[in-house]
């Protein structure tokens, strides 16, 4: 199985061979509206694997105060050229998702899009804790996960238990709808929606969820 080094090494590679997408997804436009009706401005808004910048910069123009973090140097690096040259302000660190670094309930909301379901289950499931823990009581989260219905789902070595390693070195898991509910467990669901979408390797199926930290909600 790829170590913490390989796993950089990988999300670097992916970075610097894919091209960055530039417009931010439909579902996190939804999302930032949602927050907007309910937030006052300013407030901060932690976007982990936050890759590129693409949400940091939107979320930034929307008003928030963005902190973005990404397991890539590489993605952080060209995050942090991009913000400078639309002109904003964001806090933009190297952190891995299942140790992130940032105190109890710093954030009014976190989003975390296209990277929970590259890793190990075991780790998923810290990072959906740490994600937990860094927003305050009452606070949102924006997450997406692969289904098993995937077109991908079963595709190079399992490494483990609906987890298969990619072309590119990366395990990523596929989770079911009782996955997700085990995941969110602490958290009230808002929004849990499946979603299809067609990609030149098939359909590539998964879930998007909208939940919010219960008041009181221990750390796990």
């Amino acid at each position: 199985m790829p170590g913490a080094s390989e796993l950089r090494l990988a999300c670097d590679r992916s970075h610097e061979s894919k091209p960055a997408p530039d417009r931010p997804e439909e579902e996190v436009v939804a999302f930032a509206r949602h927050l907007g009706q309910q937030l006052s401005p300013g407030v901060p808004i932690l976007d982990a694997g936050c890759g590129r910048g693409r949400h940091v910069i939107y979320l930034a123009q929307q008003g928030f105060q963005v902190c973005g973090c990404d397991l890539s140097p590489v993605a952080i690096r060209e995050a942090m050229l991009r913000a400078q040259h639309a002109g904003l302000a964001a806090a933009l660190h190297v952190a891995n998702l299942t140790r992130l670094p940032y105190e109890d309930g710093a954030f009014a909301a976190a989003l975390c899009v296209h990277v929970l379901p590259y890793h190990y289950r075991a780790h998923l499931v810290r990072a959906v804790g740490e994600l937990r823990r860094v927003v305050r009581p009452g606070g949102l989260l924006y997450l997406d996960l692969l289904a098993c219905e995937d077109a991908e789902y079963g595709c190079g070595p399992e490494l483990e238990p609906h987890t298969f390693l990619d072309p590119g070195g990366m395990p990523v898991h596929f989770s079911s709808l009782e996955e997700v509910d085990e995941l969110l467990r602490g958290l009230v669901r808002e929004r849990v929606a499946r979603f299809e979408l067609a990609s030149r390797a098939g359909t590539r199926v998964g879930w998007t969820v909208w939940a919010r930290k219960m008041e009181g909600t221990p750390h796990l």
